[in-house]
């Protein structure tokens, strides 16, 4: 099954839809705008809530931690001044995800070394298209929220590569504005 979704997670409206490949909509994602925990809700085109994501804001990781309605939790776990690696392993379920993930460029690979589910970024777009093909459609529920989740750390690291660059400016501008007080 081919899905995708036409926005980025934490863009303004905190909302996001994942299509099929009719466009019909398959998930709906949403973030509380303040929260504690910045909790964001996977739910089914019915509206059943499938996975509740919260971002740990005290780790010495970036960590998401996915429950599923059935009650089973996994960590989605990156390290903070690193560049994100070519594997992540998912406590919990023993999966890993291989590949270029800030590309959007990779796999979901299971504990036997099967491949789940492999995501691309589609490049000539109006809009940011993602795209995850998933292979085992019994773990689709999960390929979702885990997705939705590997967005989410993508996307506060851009959020935060931004803030950096502008503060980096703002100091430069300063400091070059000292000098030509100085003068």
């Amino acid at each position: 099954m081919l899905l995708h979704a036409k926005s980025k997670m934490l863009s303004i409206h905190k909302k996001m839809e994942i299509m099929d490949e009719a466009d019909e909509v398959r998930y709906t994602v949403e973030s509380k705008a303040i929260s504690i925990h910045d909790t964001t809700y996977v739910r089914s085109a019915a509206g059943d809530t499938i996975a509740t994501i919260k971002h740990k804001p005290i780790s010495l990781h970036e960590t998401h931690v996915i429950e599923f309605a059935d009650g089973e939790e996994v960590e989605v776990r990156t390290e903070w001044f690193h560049v994100m690696r070519d594997v992540i392993d998912l406590e919990g379920l023993g999966w890993q995800l291989r590949g270029d993930v800030l590309q959007h460029n990779y796999e979901f690979v299971d504990q036997q070394g099967a491949v789940l589910a492999r995501t691309h970024q589609k490049w000539v777009s109006l809009h940011d298209v993602y795209y995850i093909d998933v292979l085992d459609e019994g773990q689709l529920d999960r390929i979702v929220a885990i997705y939705v989740a590997l967005e989410r750390i993508i996307r506060e690291r851009e959020i935060r590569r931004e803030n950096e660059s502008t503060a980096a400016a703002a100091g430069t501008a300063a400091v070059i504005h000292g000098r030509n007080d100085e003068n």
